[in-house]
């Protein structure tokens, strides 16, 4: 049985109290149960902070930002500095970005957490999904117990990494070819998250939720990986990020020479105690802390230097009840926190449920995965327009439990989600620009997805 594709499928359609009017042809396929709220004013990259200096968790009298904040546009005529600008200094040359030549899609796929060694990997060249292709991995992929599966991708080659119950990570070239696989940690039960590249010292970093776990896989880690893929043997070694010895670290994001990891602070019940971000410098491998308002960050955490390049968002769902996550702006320089949307606990609105993860348009849109599961079993894509202060429901019947399940390509300007139609699973884009979707029916059930990038 296909236990991702079946995990929180969308039992029924709930009739919304409050509807409003949306023309097809300015956002074409858009679902019946359409609805939009406005939502305090929240202007990208406003410094103003809900942290102290010290990098206090903000309390819950802290709101978003409202038209009232200092941190808009100043009355008077003068001119705002960039951020770590000074006007008498000549800035340093920045290193020119890499030229991205291309763009592809890669999706993982599982038979379910029960079938073992049953993950697949297909790769979209140039983002054509009417040719998308299977990559032959002889055995499967996953673990003898099940399979559960990420993606990870970076300037010359991708891997999908196993999950649940698994200890290997099967790289693969640039052509699309398998390469070969990779155990991290073998015969413990560990249950990896994420992987990037530290170019830096050319090695990888992999971050488990846990290592070394008896069978009740209830003890959290505190520990990330440090991979060097040497030929033909590979060197693993560890790195504590954190006092807490359930840490759990989770999702990750470069940012220059910085890597920002997630920190879910696990309990034996699976709740999440706090949030938290570790801060690991990839020339020296030091680690900072971040504590967050909200508890659980369980989403990717999203980058969009072409948007705003001073800070990092990303979504903490709480411990799946109303009203205790958020989405979160980060500042890469100072660390400070602020809260741009709180979950609601008000039934009917549109932010009656949880934040599960996201992605940001060049435009500067927000995509959000949400999640109603525990009220209507009804995950959402949500459409948040911070210039316009306007949040609206885009998609229904959204996959919200691939371990990645939103990726936007700043090539194409499409994001790729999954949603699930009774049985069945498809892989659906959405061009950010004009609307326009498409979709294409998968043969097994969602487990993440990713662009990447070729660079000149």
């Amino acid at each position: 049985m296909n236990m991702k594709k079946f995990a929180f499928p969308a039992l029924l359609l709930i009739l919304l109290v409050f509807l409003v009017s949306c023309e097809d042809s300015t956002l074409p396929d858009l679902p019946d149960m359409d609805e939009s709220m406005d939502v305090d004013a929240f202007e990208i990259g406003d410094e103003e902070s809900t942290d102290d200096s010290d990098h206090t968790p903000a309390d819950d009298s802290i709101e978003p930002a409202d038209d009232s904040d200092e941190a808009n546009v100043p009355d008077d005529d003068s001119t705002e500095i960039p951020d770590n600008e000074d006007p008498d200094e000549t800035p340093d040359e920045e290193e020119p970005e890499p030229e991205i030549t291309a763009s592809h899609l890669i999706v993982a796929t599982v038979g379910g957490y029960d079938v073992p060694m049953s993950g697949h990997v297909y790769y979209a060249k140039d983002e054509n999904l009417d040719d998308l292709k299977e990559i032959a991995v002889e055995g499967g992929m996953g673990s003898s117990d099940g399979a559960d599966l990420n993606v990870a991708a970076w300037e010359n080659g991708f891997a999908v990494i196993g999950r649940h119950d698994s200890s290997s990570l099967y790289f693969f070239t640039p052509n699309f070819e398998f390469e070969h696989e990779i155990q991290v940690k073998p015969d413990t039960y560990i249950n990896m998250q994420d992987m990037v590249h530290n170019s830096l010292k050319e090695e990888f970093v992999i971050t488990s939720l846990n290592y070394d776990t008896p069978k009740d896989k209830k003890n959290y880690s505190n520990k990330i990986f440090i991979l060097k893929k040497t030929s033909p043997e590979a060197t693993v070694s560890m790195l504590e990020i954190s006092e807490d010895e359930s840490a759990s670290p989770a999702k990750m994001k470069v940012v220059g020479k910085k890597l920002f990891i997630a920190l879910q602070n696990l309990n034996k019940q699976a709740l999440s105690a706090k949030g938290e971000l570790a801060v690991v410098d990839l020339e020296d491998y030091s680690v900072e802390s971040i504590p967050l308002p909200t508890t659980n960050p369980t989403g990717k955490i999203e980058y969009n230097k072409n948007v705003d390049k001073n800070h990092i968002y990303l979504t903490t769902t709480g411990n799946w009840k109303q009203g205790d996550g958020a989405l979160l702006q980060v500042n890469t320089d100072t660390y400070e926190v602020r809260i741009v949307l709180r979950e609601s606990e008000e039934e009917n609105n549109i932010l009656d449920g949880d934040f599960v993860d996201l992605s940001i348009a060049d435009n500067g849109d927000f995509y959000i995965i949400f999640s109603n599961n525990i009220i209507y079993n009804d995950n959402s894509l949500l459409l948040y327009k911070p210039k316009e202060g306007n949040i609206s429901k885009i998609d229904s019947k959204i996959n919200a439990f691939a371990a990645n399940p939103i990726d936007y390509s700043s090539v194409t300007g499409k994001i790729y989600y999954f949603v699930d139609e009774k049985s069945d699973t498809y892989l659906k884009s959405r061009d950010t620009n004009t609307g326009k979707s498409e979709k294409i029916l998968l043969d097994y059930g969602p487990a993440a997805l990713r662009v990447k990038y070729d660079y000149k």
